[in-house]
């Protein structure tokens, strides 16, 4: 059986905001042990993949969205 790494990402300032890996805040993921010792460490791991997704156009479209005011919201 392949060994994993099981992480759990959650926002705590504000609890529970969205991240551009989670529109809830909380995520559990299960990834090769390989990929987060390439970054040193599971905290360099999350922080690299922050990153990488808050570059994306998804996230600023995102951002963007919950900025604006919403009639029906």
């Amino acid at each position: 059986m392949a060994q994993s790494n099981h992480l759990q990402i959650e926002s705590i300032a504000p609890q529970r905001a969205p991240l551009p890996i989670t529109e809830t805040g909380y995520l559990s993921w299960l990834t090769a042990p390989e990929l987060v010792q390439e970054t040193g460490a599971p905290v360099a791991f999350v922080l690299q993949w922050l990153d990488a997704e808050a570059s994306g156009l998804a996230w600023a479209q995102a951002e963007t969205d919950r900025q604006q005011l919403s009639l029906f919201g």
